[in-house]
């Protein structure tokens, strides 16, 4: 009866795009290492994450917004707590060490605000007013949080979906130019301020050692149209990060120009499909949560393939349901589990 329910209710064609991306994702886990391991792990990942968009997208906009509420709560304090152990990778302290995984809080935070946030921009429209101090004050402490790690890239991309949100909900358009400004001048310092930043931008620039993203570019053109066949790439060992940051890199060398255009479709139709149905929506809340959404996965993944092409500096991002990792796996599928329950035909919740 559950299922039944479930499966008459979803977006049919977004939950089978979202199930084939993340079978793609299983497929280059087995192709950057064939350790059973280490596909198992995989694996593991995938299907809770689709257990959690399962429970998720059969819970009411109340219920959302509270898991929303809790999450955040307790991410943010997870957030604070990294400040304080002297676990870091990279020069960052973005993870947590729990058992034998590293948990990345500011990864799956995202979700949870955009939900908080839509309910805030939401109810300041209904009371005729643009602000809420609350929605505020909780994206200052955010951004604050994961700056200090530090993490540009992922401000930049939890800004840049708040702005969108804003501008979804009618702010001036001169507002949201403001806050992309804020967002160039918080880059530019960084260059002066944080090295793996500066490092990455003078890569991009050729100012320095562009080792990772030459690799990554020898491994497109390796690859050709159809690739060299799963776990036959021989870049993928000398490339760092090839399981996470460079995953589609390893799709090019492996699997082929064919096969990075269907993860590009994929990506593209699950984007303007969800785009298409929330514009039928009346509901403000649900219209700038889904649209939020939809731009932090898209955004995410425009990010992770331009970095893979060498078309914009490295930023450390994953692409969304198909890179190797916990915490990026975990907060995908509350992202999904979210959007499917805002889509949901049995949610009418005004």
């Amino acid at each position: 009866m559950f299922i039944k329910n479930f499966w008459n209710s979803i977006d049919k064609l977004n939950f089978i795009l979202i199930l084939i991306l993340g079978l793609l994702g299983v497929l280059l886990s087995f192709s950057v290492n064939q350790n059973f391991l280490f596909i198992n792990r995989h694996s593991v990942f995938y299907l809770f994450s689709l257990i959690i968009i399962v429970f998720l997208s059969q819970q009411n906009d109340k219920n959302i917004r509270r898991f929303a509420l809790f999450g955040f709560i307790a991410l943010i304090i997870l957030l604070i707590s990294l400040f304080f152990f002297d676990y870091e990778i990279k020069g960052a302290k973005r993870w947590l060490r729990i058992f034998n995984f590293s948990f990345q809080p500011s990864e799956v935070i995202k979700p949870f605000f955009i939900i908080l946030s839509s309910w805030g921009i939401a109810q300041s429209i209904k009371e005729k007013k643009y602000f809420l101090p609350s929605t505020f004050i909780a994206f200052v402490i955010l951004i604050a949080l994961v700056l200090l790690q530090p993490d540009l890239g992922m401000t930049i991309l939890i800004s840049s979906t708040f702005f969108c949100q804003l501008f979804i909900a009618g702010l001036p358009i001169m507002l949201v130019i403001y806050g992309l400004i804020l967002i160039m001048i918080v880059s530019v310092t960084s260059y002066f301020f944080l090295d793996h930043v500066r490092i990455r931008i003078d890569s991009f620039l050729g100012n320095a050692d562009t080792y990772q993203i030459d690799l990554s570019l020898m491994a497109f053109k390796s690859g050709g149209i159809f690739g060299k066949g799963p776990g036959q790439g021989d870049l993928k060992e000398k490339i760092p990060d090839a399981n996470t940051d460079f995953i589609f890199a390893v799709a090019g060398e492996e699997l082929g120009l064919v096969f990075c255009i269907i993860i590009l479709i994929i990506i593209l139709l699950i984007v303007v499909k969800t785009l298409l149905k929330v514009l039928k929506n009346n509901n403000p809340y649900k219209i700038i949560a889904v649209s939020g959404l939809i731009c932090s996965f898209g955004l995410q993944s425009l990010i992770n393939i331009l970095s893979s092409l060498g078309m914009i500096p490295t930023k450390g991002m994953t692409l969304p349901f198909v890179s190797y990792g916990g915490s990026s796996m975990l907060a995908t599928g509350i992202l999904f589990g979210f959007l499917l329950s805002l889509t949901n035909i049995n949610n009418n919740e005004e």
